[in-house]
């Protein structure tokens, strides 16, 4: 086991997390964590990027080691926790929504990323990719960060809505002031206009926007 990973290995320790805890919120497995904690894979860039984002690690202290007696925990002032829903949107064929969505778990992630972003942890929730219609921008078992204070539609943004029952994460473009249409990144996947109807709610919400993924390599 390299110093790195052995520091990595007492970060996570030190959380009292277990490896799949630990690494669900960094969109990885816990047998990558594993290999990483012995040696046998690199960190790639993507898992050092989550390290930092999700657990405000200094990239630095986990060369050197010196992370610290009292690491941070999810009830470090400098952390907010972020709820995971048991719903699931689709991207691509199928993905149903429940009305009332039970919260299974939390991520923590570092105040200070949320704030240069001007998000309010209040109104985040992650939820997780179902499908390929947004490959390659998103892939299945992605988990994405949505903002439900961001629910006006925006040309060019990627959403959370709701048709009917169910959940699905689209591109919006605007066709004009009261229609929107929702764009696949896979081109299989026509388009789809949706009108705006005021009161027509039951059918059709805009849940939020995407601010953040986490995907697994």
């Amino acid at each position: 086991m390299t110093d790195f990973a052995g520091n990595i290995s007492r970060f996570r320790g030190s959380l009292s997390l277990s490896r799949a805890a630990f690494a669900e919120p960094l969109g990885a497995s816990a047998d990558k964590i594993k290999h990483i904690e012995s040696g046998q894979q690199r960190a790639d860039h993507e898992i050092l990027a989550a390290l930092r984002t999700v657990y405000g690690v200094d990239l630095n202290a986990l060369l050197t080691g010196d992370i610290g007696d009292d690491p941070a925990t999810i009830d470090d002032p400098s952390f907010v926790t972020v709820p995971k829903f048991t719903v699931s949107a689709s991207a691509g064929n199928g993905g149903s929504f429940v009305a009332e969505p039970l919260e299974v778990s939390y991520y923590a992630f570092n105040l200070q990323w949320i704030k240069r972003r001007g998000l309010d942890p209040s109104q985040l929730h992650i939820v997780t990719v179902k499908g390929d219609s947004m490959e390659p921008t998103l892939q299945h078992g992605d988990l994405i960060l949505v903002d439900r204070a961001q629910a006006a539609p925006s040309d060019g943004s990627t959403y959370v809505v709701r048709i009917w029952d169910e959940l699905v994460v689209k591109h919006i473009q605007r066709i004009s002031q009261s229609t929107i249409s929702l764009i696949s990144a896979n081109k299989v996947y026509p388009p789809r206009e949706v009108d705006l109807v005021e009161g027509n709610n039951s059918d059709f919400e805009i849940i939020g926007r995407v601010v953040a993924s986490m995907h697994e390599w």
